[in-house]
């Protein structure tokens, strides 16, 4: 190092030879750094993962709901769009969350195509648009971490793997799961709503944890397992870290206190009583018979003529062979597919009211008058309440009703729309919450198909009174397909949300009774070979009470989903000022002014 030094000293005092002019060089074009094809290269692998990710979280989403069943696999579906890099443009951010939310929904629509030929491929258009905005979010909620605590600017992503604080990455999973929660509560309600297979609702045989409910709605599940997703991506994120460089430190997992802390309550709510009525809870016996009949777009006289024989049939042995005398016959929606004063069906049902002398409930179309179009009167979708001389004591119109399949939206505006969807005309939505009274102090809230999937009806009816729900359905638009079991699915969180037995009668399946705490009871099956398309009638003990009371979800709504819209628009409003901050920045740089002095 001495003789080094030496050297350098001398060199620098022996005087230098005047250096000679050299021509000025022709510019050359700036050097490409050398990193950037391999930049370039990393790009196309790394949108390549994106779609891998997003074909397999949209996939694993999809396999937890019926047919399959793989509801475990919600609370790992996440992982693949987590843990790869989110990327940094809108267009490929819009289109990977797109792909993610088109997977998700056509795989677990798919049996929507039953009614009509692409018909659940369609709907997962609109319903993808729900997880793409979620994605996005996270996408730009990322970005701006990185940007904030990443100094390496040129990786072609962002994500937990680049993240490296325990207590940034808790908060992640937080608002992920709140912007979860939110695109759920929009889609449930933005024209008219669509609130089918929301997130938790593929947790409805986890009889434990869906007690969250009864406080948050399914809204709570989704939030949960999207934050699990979260704390396991986080997890994963170090672990992979830890394998790629032994240096990696880790501080305080605040992202697993946090998640630990949250669950710890579910341990406690899966520890409550089955069932909450006493034994000596009263209760009504209710005939539900069920005819299992295919449907089809246009009724006929002959199907018409059918489903008069099989429902009256089923009716008449069910009370033969009821071990004590029935309060009640339930008949699904449509049982019979003709409007309730057809005179063929009306001296039909006459007769078996005569012989078996008790009330029915069914759901039926009935004609009424126009107020304002004397020619056209107005068809209603109802349920009524029929005494044994056949006379209408109380009934319900149908308030929510089914889009392109009651009414066609904007059908006034854009006839065309109408006669495209073969829609003849549209069905007139009810405006009142009836409960109905029925024998025994029994006080019902009934849906009538689609309206079960909507919280705010049951909850309705529970604040009116009702000390029981019942569901009438129709589902053999669907043939012998998942379906009905999701349809099911939704039913069960009615009952836990506002804490009231719920009795479901179906046209083809899954007839049954749902206790308060969401276990499904009695399913009508064929006594032969067991399945749940079947023919027949049962009879169920509903109990029913008013000493009940109201839980915190039927008194406050969907509290917990509004206050994640609050978090989520919160975020976004961050996110924009941030983004308008750094934009100003870089447009002061460019122009040379001097950022202003704190």
């Amino acid at each position: 190092m001495k003789q080094t030094t030496t050297t350098e000293s001398s060199l620098a005092a022996a005087p230098r030879p005047a250096a000679t002019p050299r021509p000025a060089a022709a510019p050359r074009p700036a050097a490409v750094p050398a990193s950037s094809s391999n930049l370039a290269v990393a790009g196309r692998s790394f949108l390549l993962l994106r779609v891998a990710a997003a074909l397999l979280s949209g996939l694993f989403l999809g396999l937890a709901y019926p047919p399959a069943g793989l509801d475990l696999l919600a609370w790992l579906a996440l992982l693949p769009l987590l843990l790869v890099p989110q990327p940094r443009r809108w267009g490929e951010r819009l289109a990977v969350g797109y792909l993610f939310g088109y997977v998700y929904f056509a795989w677990s629509l798919f049996w929507l195509n039953q009614v009509g030929f692409g018909a659940g491929f369609l709907l997962a258009i609109w319903c993808a648009l729900f997880p793409m905005g979620w994605y996005v979010f996270l996408s730009a909620l990322m970005w701006h971490c990185k940007s904030a605590t990443d100094k390496e600017r040129q990786l072609p992503g962002a994500g937990l793997l680049l993240l490296r604080q325990p207590a940034l990455v808790a908060l992640l999973a937080v608002l992920s799961a709140c912007a979860w929660v939110s695109c759920e509560w929009l889609r449930s309600w933005l024209l008219t709503g669509i609130p089918w297979n929301e997130l938790g609702i593929s947790q409805y045989r986890r009889i434990g944890v869906i007690q969250l409910a009864e406080f948050t709605g399914v809204h709570g599940l989704s939030f949960l397992i999207v934050l699990i997703n979260g704390v396991l991506a986080g997890e994963g994120a170090y672990v992979i870290r830890h394998w790629l460089s032994a240096a990696e430190k880790r501080g305080m997992p605040w992202h697993v206190v946090m998640a630990m802390a949250l669950t710890l309550p579910l341990c406690w709510l899966g520890t409550r009583p089955e069932a909450l009525p006493d034994a000596d809870t009263p209760s009504i016996r209710v005939l539900a018979v069920q005819g299992n009949l295919p449907q089809c777009r246009f009724w006929t006289e002959e199907q018409c003529r059918d489903a008069q024989l099989v429902y009256g049939d089923e009716t008449r042995k069910g009370v033969a062979n009821s071990a004590a005398p029935p309060d009640l016959v339930l008949w699904p929606e449509c049982a019979v597919p003709a409007t309730l004063d057809y005179p063929p069906y009306r001296y039909a049902r006459q007769r078996l009211l005569e012989d078996i002398n008790l009330p029915l409930l069914v759901g039926a179309t009935q004609f009424r008058e126009n107020p304002l179009d004397k020619e056209n009167p107005l068809l209603f979708n109802s349920a009524f309440l029929l005494t044994p001389t056949d006379v209408i004591a109380e009934y319900y119109d149908k308030v929510h009703r089914v889009p392109f399949g009651e009414f066609t939206p904007f059908g006034d505006q854009l006839p065309w729309l109408r006669d495209l969807i073969g829609m003849g005309r549209d069905l007139t939505p009810g405006l009142a919450y009836h409960v109905f009274q029925l024998p025994r102090g029994a006080k019902a809230g009934v849906n009538i198909c689609f309206e079960d999937v909507f919280p705010y009806l049951s909850r309705e009816f529970t604040r009116r009174g009702a000390n029981m729900l019942m569901t009438i359905t129709n589902d053999s638009w669907y043939n012998e397909s998942s379906g009905a079991e999701q349809h099911l699915s939704h039913v069960v969180f009615r009952a836990i949300e506002n804490r009231r037995p719920l009795l479901r009668s179906g046209n083809n399946s899954h007839s049954c009774l749902i206790t308060p705490n969401g276990r499904v009871l009695g399913q009508l099956v064929d006594e032969q070979t067991g399945a749940i398309f079947a023919r027949g009638a049962q009879l169920y003990d509903v109990p029913v009470s008013d000493d009940w009371g109201t839980t915190f979800f039927t008194r406050h709504g969907p509290l917990f989903a509004r206050l994640c819209v609050l978090v989520t628009l919160a975020c976004w409003l961050w996110l924009l000022k941030a983004w308008h901050a750094r934009k100003r920045r870089q447009y002061q740089a460019i122009k040379g002014i001097a950022p202003p002095t704190p």
